[in-house]
């Protein structure tokens, strides 16, 4: 039974293998390419988290036939809702998939949405066949006529010792089961457990950023289980109802006394967030130097808008991390090492959850209330449970390459030898342009506007030729010639991307409406290998290029925040200092922010090394000179602040949203 369901989940998540109607039993239609995986890790260790599984079924009814049809039935259910759903979303199912039982939603939908006339099919001869299985194991559990799978008599507890032995049995097995697969559960998502290492040693390798990936080669019941039980913070002993509320009276006071001497509603402008894939500078980079500046023109915003340097959680990798931190305020500073990717190991099991384009939601009303926040990236929306993340923030639509309707400028780029690479950065501007004339045009509200994009993520090809003229100008010592050759790529798509930014806010300085931008580069791009094999240079390729502008149109065009605000920060703190910059009122969770940055101006928790997630290395705190600090020698009032700031985490990310009943989000305007 545990070789055949493996089969079943093994076939689900292959999207080179489909049902074929009239063209075998299904059973057959499975098992014939299955049967030669069966050797792989994936299938090792679905048959281990299966064996968990069906001891659960056996002993909790304790009759063996109808145990194994339980068993089956989900298995079954479990491979033909994975397959649909892979076909529907490109994503396996997850936990939250599950809130259609009890109506709390979170990602599938309704249960008819699975069920599509392609789809039909497959769930007829499943559901016959599944009919079949059913009937078989009621006849066999006739013809057993054994009364237990454990032998034991409720009548007659005490009625012998073999009796007596049965009902303990009968007892500890299931309560035994139970614990042992949710222990299993636990530990695969922790990389410090003893289970995770030996499933590491067998070759068990996480990769959450996209969650089909992490299906096909782990296994698409070891995805579903790593993902229903993690720790996500340190458990507050003080938390409470009174607790929250005191914290609400601090920062309503505190965002009283910064509204004082503040003009402006946010919501008056849009604000544009762009996420610059990997975008940073390479001369920063120990090591690594070119005499030609690849970011001329974003660096000389420096002298008319705010700008610095972001700390990041990431190198290489961890994109969603450093986006989930803007979107939300919250730093991944607080939680556990074992939350590696809040996206799919937080967000999505949520019921709603937290996100600063809610502030425009709440304010636009009216017929434009289904359309004040809107998310543009040239990729696909399964990559860190996006489309279903996005949705529960509020998000009216998400375009991407596979969303409908599909983001309305994607070509590819094309290089000068003809090469083909993902979406350029100045085609991918083209959409939050359209998207902002086409407001001004039909006189709509300001919006929340979230850009990803994907030109300068890895690998680096060469793409340019002889058109690459930082090939020439690479001055770096001590690295190798392979690595020079894919940083020159690298840099030469820097300075794409520097070229089509400074188009896109001379564009936006055109419009007649009130535009601020935050840009920022998630992470460096893991092609440092020499300087990153010297532990000295850890923090610099966590620390990449932001800025923050406003156009014409604004009240706070050509603002620059003083260093001590500005030097240095971390995503956590984008929309504090957005507000900041445009001397716009806050709510008391930005006071709350805005009060940290000034004490604490950047924090994060290093947890990536080339792109592979990792829970070493504890959180990162920067002052305004860019120097480390010593946690033990914080100020009484920055402690207190990092406290109320965990506090509220554990509010808004275990707890039960106290903070968001008190109207703790709600930005008042004049």
């Amino acid at each position: 039974m545990i070789i055949i369901a493996t089969m079943f989940i093994w076939w689900s998540t292959q999207t080179n293998i489909s049902y074929q109607a009239g063209k075998g039993t299904l059973f057959h239609q499975v098992t014939n390419p299955a049967y030669h995986a069966l050797s792989q890790s994936s299938c090792y260790f679905t048959m281990f988290g299966l064996l968990l599984i069906y001891a659960v079924c056996i002993t909790l009814v304790n009759r063996f036939w109808i145990g194994t049809a339980l068993f089956g039935t989900l298995a079954m259910v479990f491979a033909v809702a994975t397959k649909i759903k892979i076909a529907m979303r490109s994503e396996p199912i997850i936990p939250s998939d599950l809130g259609f039982l009890t109506g709390a939603g979170g990602g599938a939908g309704e249960v008819t949405s699975f069920i599509t006339d392609d789809s039909r099919p497959l769930v007829n001869s499943a559901t016959t066949m599944l009919i079949w299985f059913i009937l078989i194991c009621a006849v066999l559990q006739f013809i057993d006529r054994r009364r237990g799978f454990i032998y034991c008599s409720w009548r007659h507890p005490l009625s012998s010792v073999k009796n007596i032995f049965g009902l303990i049995c009968r007892i500890a097995a299931p309560i035994v089961s139970i614990v042992l697969l949710v222990s299993y559960s636990g530990t695969i998502s922790n990389p410090q457990s003893g289970t995770r290492k030996t499933l590491d040693s067998m070759g068990y390798s996480p990769r959450l950023w996209n969650v089909l990936d992490d299906a096909q080669t782990n296994g698409a019941l070891t995805t579903f289980l790593s993902l229903t039980h993690v720790k996500v913070m340190d458990d507050e002993p003080d938390y409470s109802k009174d607790a929250m509320r005191q914290i609400f009276n601090r920062y309503t006071k505190s965002a009283e006394h910064i509204n004082a001497s503040r003009s402006q509603n946010l919501t008056d402008s849009t604000v544009i967030m762009v996420l610059s894939e990997s975008f940073s500078d390479p001369n920063r980079v120990p090591g690594t130097h070119f005499d030609i500046d690849p970011m001329p023109n974003i660096r000389s915003l420096s002298q008319q808008a705010t700008s610095g340097l972001m700390l990041s959680p990431g190198y290489g990798g961890g994109t969603a991390n450093i986006e989930f931190q803007q979107m939300t305020g919250l730093s991944l500073a607080n939680f556990s090492d074992t939350l590696l990717s809040p996206y799919q190991q937080l967000v999505a099991t949520r019921p709603s959850f937290y996100s600063f384009n809610q502030i425009w939601n709440a304010d636009c009303g009216g017929e434009y209330s289904t359309s004040c926040s809107v998310g543009f990236h040239p990729f696909l929306q399964s990559f860190y449970l996006r489309g279903t993340n996005y949705k529960k923030f509020g998000f009216s639509h998400f375009y991407t390459l596979d969303s409908n309707p599909k983001i309305k400028f994607r070509q590819p780029y094309i290089g000068p030898n003809g090469t083909s690479t993902t979406v350029s950065d100045e085609e991918a501007y083209k959409n939050v342009i359209d998207a902002v004339r086409t407001d001004v045009t039909q006189n709509k509200p300001p919006q929340y506007i979230q850009l990803i994009t994907m030109q300068n993520h890895a690998p680096y090809p060469d793409v340019y030729d002889e058109a690459n003229e930082f090939h020439a100008a690479n001055k770096s010592v001590g690295v190798p010639g392979t690595e020079r050759g894919v940083v020159d790529n690298y840099a030469k798509g820097v300075q794409r991307t520097d070229q089509a930014t400074a188009d896109f806010l001379n564009q936006l300085n055109e419009v007649d409406m009130p535009i601020t931008v935050v840009f920022y580069g998630d992470h460096l791009p893991g092609i440092y290998s020499t300087a990153n094999s010297d532990k000295s240079n850890a923090l610099k390729l966590h620390e990449t290029n932001y800025f923050i502008w406003s156009n014409k149109a604004s009240m706070s065009h050509n603002t620059k925040l003083s260093a001590a605000d500005a030097a240095y920060t971390s995503s956590n703190y984008f929309m504090a200092q957005a507000a900041q910059q445009m001397n716009a009122r806050v709510s008391p969770y930005l006071a709350l922010l805005d009060n940290l940055h000034a004490q604490i101006p950047a924090m994060s928790r290093p947890s990536t090394s080339n792109g592979t997630w990792s829970a070493s290395g504890g959180p990162t705190y920067l002052n305004a000179e860019g120097e480390e600090m010593d946690m033990k020698t914080l100020s009484s009032k920055a402690k207190q602040l990092l406290a109320d700031y965990k506090m509220v985490q554990y509010d808004m990310s275990v707890g039960k949203n106290y903070l968001m009943d008190m109207g703790f989000m709600d930005v008042p305007k004049q």
